[in-house]
């Protein structure tokens, strides 16, 4: 196997070649994926920030995020590598050797699950466990909530996200005992969904769980969450469930006892998604110091996407597509600023999502939402007109535009 030095933040890991060269990488003999950076990034930041000494990455492969935790976290001072790949604890073997950090680091040939169980004892569980696998970490959810210390971060990688963004309903509704939403916020809900699957098995054996931070990339959902063991903290978590109910034919958006029912705006039958975890998303004054954290180590995706969490909570479990509002009322698209500032005027709050590639995240209702799309494209209807009149000019058509406000809306 020939292999690269490939350098990610600031270790430098013993690759294979053909990892670094191929899209997507071949997963065997060994997988690395560089892509998935920002993936470790976060991680990285999040560690830093955190705080704790120890740190189990549960499906380590060659080690690239445990190795730049243990070489780039200057508070942790041990870190487990686990994998059941002999060739691919080698080489994370020789680049902790590369890197100087082989003295705080372990590595052990392992199924993770079975490890995860081994280190239930009080004094052997981690402040931090991380579970990356190919597609759903269902599997691996209740061992590693045993392994996570007692206000430890759990950290998970979904990467069937078909499954979890409504594609595969049914394989959802198995997998995870939740049904999914194929629409415009189908990854939020995915989300959602996987956070709803992780409080209930922390539930089945008295832990409760808390949302550090998440965020969607790529191919791939991503969740952070503290665990809180006792049943009373189960219970809490266990609160935090619900359902929503979205209407396909118009749009309209609420939380759902859980069955589907006729549409109070269009009369039409809703969809379902649930259940899911409908609370906060983010451990707000962590997420601040992990964003922080990324941008000093030159992070600055990573930043971004902590960063975009930001403000997030208290808004409903949903978002807005403007661009789809737009189809439904079958008009131009509008401009995102105007449809944001009619509903600031309306006394609502307003931000951009952090889960979608487009939409945002307000208290408003669809209706709400609606009137403020309207209200922005007759805004640039008669813009257009003033424009186009006999006596405008270049400067009163720039004075005229409707250009963003100074605080344009935005990431947090």
């Amino acid at each position: 196997m020939e292999l690269s030095k490939h350098k990610e933040g600031t270790t430098r890991l013993f690759v294979p070649s053909v990892s670094v060269s191929t899209v997507p990488p071949p997963t065997s003999p060994v997988f690395f994926n560089p892509a998935a950076s920002l993936n470790r990034d976060v991680t990285v930041a999040i560690s830093a920030a955190e705080g704790g000494e120890t740190f189990c990455d549960a499906m380590a492969g060659v080690g690239a995020r445990g190795v730049r935790v243990a070489n780039e976290v200057e508070g942790v001072s041990k870190v487990a590598m686990v994998d059941f790949n002999a060739g691919a604890l080698r080489l994370a073997k020789r680049s902790a050797a590369l890197n100087r950090v082989a003295g705080k680091c372990s590595f052990v040939g392992a199924e993770t699950s079975s490890y995860l169980y081994s280190r239930f004892g009080r004094d052997q569980r981690f402040d931090y466990v991380d579970v990356d696998p190919f597609g759903t970490p269902v599997r691996q959810l209740q061992a590693a909530l045993s392994a996570t210390a007692d206000g430890g971060i759990l950290s998970l990688t979904a990467t069937d996200t078909a499954v979890l963004c409504g594609v595969h309903s049914e394989t959802c509704a198995r997998r995870y005992g939740s049904f999914p939403l194929n629409n415009a916020f189908h990854h939020e809900t995915g989300i959602r969904i996987l956070l709803a699957a992780i409080v209930r098995s922390g539930a089945s054996i008295d832990i409760g769980v808390a949302p550090v931070a998440a965020h969607s990339t790529r191919h791939y959902l991503r969740v952070y969450v503290r665990v809180l063991p006792g049943a009373s903290k189960a219970d809490s978590a266990l609160g935090g469930l619900g359902h929503v109910s979205w209407c396909p034919a118009c749009g309209e958006v609420r939380k759902s006892g859980g069955q589907a029912e006729v549409c109070a705006a269009c009369g039409r039958r809703t969809k379902v998604a649930g259940p899911v975890w409908t609370g906060a998303v983010a451990e707000e004054p962590l997420v601040a110091a992990a964003k922080k954290e990324a941008l000093g180590r030159g992070l600055a995706e990573a930043a971004e996407v902590l960063g975009s969490l930001l403000g997030a909570n208290g808004f409903p479990p949903w978002s807005f597509d403007i661009d789809g509002v737009c189809s439904e009322l079958k008009v131009s698209t509008v401009s995102e600023v105007a449809v944001y500032r009619n509903l600031l005027r309306g006394g609502h709050r307003v931000m951009r999502t952090p889960f979608e590639k487009t939409g945002m995240k307000t208290d408003a209702g669809h209706a709400e939402v609606v009137e403020a799309v309207e209200a922005a494209s007759r805004e640039g209807a008669s813009r257009e007109e003033l424009a186009s009149g006999p006596r405008s000019s270049s400067r009163a058509r720039s004075s005229r535009s409707g250009s963003p406000p100074a605080s344009r809306p935005g990431r947090s």
